[in-house]
């Protein structure tokens, strides 16, 4: 998988790059993940990048990954809207959170089986997707246990 690199804006100020996603997934290897994740950019209409896989250290029958997919625009309504329809296309209901401050923008929706969310992908367990403005930064290291 590649990355994609987008141009940057014409004028001042930061730009949602791509959309960040964590997701725990019900496959037993590495290239099964893959698979899951070429059907998710199937659905969505856009390729994901895989950042990151291992297994999931509470639930080791699901393995977690990280992702990114690509978004590339400036305003925030425009991030938050493009946003919205790309998780759409992959699972329903989102439980959403934003925060804006000044004029930072931040949001994030998680998505659960555990709460009766529907996945057009088979084997997508759990996703949750971050945007923010500026370089993607990755999600702190949870804590494992020794």
């Amino acid at each position: 998988m590649q990355v994609h690199r987008l141009s940057p804006p014409c004028h001042d100020g930061a730009m949602f790059e791509v959309i960040n996603w964590r997701g725990h997934l019900r496959v037993n290897k590495q290239a099964g993940a893959e698979r899951v994740i070429a059907r998710m950019g199937a659905a969505l209409g856009e390729p994901f990048t895989l950042l990151s896989y291992q297994r999931y250290w509470k639930l080791p029958d699901l393995a977690e990954v990280r992702l990114t997919s690509p978004l590339g625009v400036q305003e925030p309504p425009e991030a938050v809207f493009r946003t919205m329809l790309a998780a759409q296309r992959i699972a329903s209901p989102w439980s959403v959170t934003c925060h804006m401050v000044g004029d930072r923008l931040d949001f994030e929706g998680i998505a659960a089986k555990t709460v009766s969310a529907h996945f057009t992908v088979p084997g997508v367990e759990w996703l949750l997707f971050s945007v923010t403005a500026g370089e993607p930064t990755p999600w702190p290291e949870q804590e494992q246990p020794a």
